[in-house]
């Protein structure tokens, strides 16, 4: 009978201890309700609306619109599961084989809200003639989910001002009909209510514009599209602008789409030589810019000449030959311009540049040279040139050429996306290949079973001098050596 008590009590507190935490659950997460915008933050431009309902049915808005079903799963993430595919871009790989890649699912970190954090989005690969999913994979990338109320009022004054506003525009080229790309615009506004665009091809358009709310609405043409344009305020950048999220409507066909961007307003600043020597850090890549005018992509890829024009703005050149690929110098005379960059200093706060970069761009080897289309971006830049320890960061795709006591050997790193959305890293010399992995600024080699390790002594533009010895021993017992660069800017003399 004691035994039955105690049993009985033990189920009760039990049962008592579930019932509290299922209500503490639903309290915590019963939030999610309404509407929430996901910013992401590692595809350009790319944003959802997402609206939420009780029953558990959720609406996402991005380029189209679709349905879906939401729940909590077990490590208490916010998971959509879409009622369709929502198609994201088409790839023709071969005649009859086009590959669709389309998102089937979300599953969203909900415990930041309004602050970074992270999203997987779950893809499958449709094989469009076939009609059969090839394969899925996910892919997770770092993001903001906010509540539509937590977005900001507008308090920024406009008119009297020129404001860069992002994916504004739309370049298109008649004679590459299947061509279009966001662009830029640059705008005006009058206390009217009225204002001016300037569009990617310097045309000038008018616009009308007002304030309701906490949105920013514009009306103009892009081309011969009529848009309405409606931007609402994620954050402010300092005194020089605000990143935002809106909806874009073209008002002929009623077709809307749902992005993120930066508004930057125009100052009356353009870059000098000074600003720009030093290392420029933009989306997790780097270019360090050199007194002598050689720019060099990520320390080991490829090198450029760089120059200020006459409109105060950095160029950039990719030449590339017939045979060598791009090349910083041309040996012979059958190289040609296949690329050409500009970036547009539009604000700076400290070290941090706001920068309007576009570049024009062949459609086809040794074809005219076309718009591609522009944007913001923000620049960190460093004083400091090249690097002082291995990373990731340059070795993604890269040559090297170890140099050791009269040896030349031939080296291929390379990190490569997996259809299951991580990376794998490999790399390939005469021993054959293996994998590499980065420690503590160490570079650390599997090959044949053999491993090596790698420590940086000193870094020069054209190479890095090292030492390497037998995984478990040091520098004291090991080699030295040299990993010598492809990009052929030779060294850098300071003077």
């Amino acid at each position: 009978m004691k035994i039955t008590r105690i049993n009985s009590l033990l189920l009760c507190a039990m049962l008592l201890l579930s019932s509290i935490s299922a209500t503490v659950f639903a309290k915590h997460h019963g939030k999610i309700q309404g509407h929430y915008f996901l910013i992401d933050h590692d595809v350009v431009n790319q944003a959802y609306k997402l609206t939420f309902k009780p029953n558990k049915q959720v609406t996402l808005f991005g380029d189209l619109e679709t349905t879906g079903q939401w729940q909590w799963t077990p490590e208490q993430q916010l998971h959509i599961q879409l009622d369709r595919p929502l198609t994201q871009y088409e790839q023709l790989m071969a005649e009859n084989e086009t590959h669709v890649y389309r998102l089937t699912a979300l599953t969203i970190n909900t415990q930041n809200q309004g602050q970074d954090t992270h999203y997987t989005q779950h893809i499958q690969i449709w094989h469009k003639e076939a009609q059969k999913v090839l394969r899925t994979f996910t892919q997770t990338n770092s993001a903001k989910l906010m509540k539509q109320r937590q977005l900001k009022k507008w308090q920024t004054q406009l008119v009297n001002k020129t404001w860069d506003i992002e994916v504004m525009d739309e370049v298109t080229h008649d004679d590459v009909p299947w061509f279009k790309a966001a662009s830029t615009a640059r705008v005006t506004f009058n206390d009217d209510g009225t204002g001016s665009v300037q569009h990617w091809d310097n045309t000038q358009s008018t616009l009308t514009w007002k304030v309701r709310g906490k949105r920013l609405i514009l009306q103009y043409h892009s081309g011969d599209k009529p848009i309405k344009y409606v931007l609402r305020v994620i954050d402010y950048i300092d005194d020089i602008g605000l990143s935002f999220v809106a909806k874009q409507v073209n008002k002929t066909t009623k077709s809307a789409r749902w992005l993120h961007g930066l508004m930057i307003e125009k100052q009356d600043i353009v870059l000098t030589h000074e600003q720009v020597v030093g290392q420029w850090h933009t989306f997790g890549r780097y270019h360090d810019y050199y007194p002598d005018q050689i720019a060099v992509a990520n320390i080991a890829h490829t090198a450029s000449q760089w120059s200020i024009d006459n409109l105060g703005q950095l160029n950039r050149e990719k030449l590339d030959h017939p045979e060598l690929g791009t090349v910083l110098r041309c040996p012979d005379n059958s190289c040609y311009v296949s690329c050409q960059f500009y970036y547009e200093l539009l604000a700076k706060k400290g070290d941090t540049l706001y920068v309007n970069f576009y570049f024009y761009s062949e459609f086809y080897p040794q074809g005219p040279l076309k718009m591609q289309g522009k944007r913001i971006i923000k620049v960190e830049v460093r004083d400091q040139l090249g690097v002082n320890a291995f990373s990731d960061s340059f070795l993604g795709y890269t040559n090297m050429t170890l140099e050791s006591e009269g040896e030349s050997i031939p080296y291929f790193f390379n990190m490569m996306p997996t259809p299951d959305g991580h990376a794998v890293s490999e790399v390939t010399s005469p021993q054959g290949t293996g994998t590499f992995s980065i420690i503590d600024g160490k570079l650390h080699t599997l090959i044949n079973e053999q491993k090596m390790v790698y420590e940086m002594t000193q870094f020069r533009r054209d190479g890095i001098e090292v030492c390497y010895y037998p995984d478990g021993q040091s520098c004291l017992t090991g080699h030295s050596a040299e990993f010598k660069f492809s990009h052929d800017a030779g060294p850098y003399i300071e003077d």
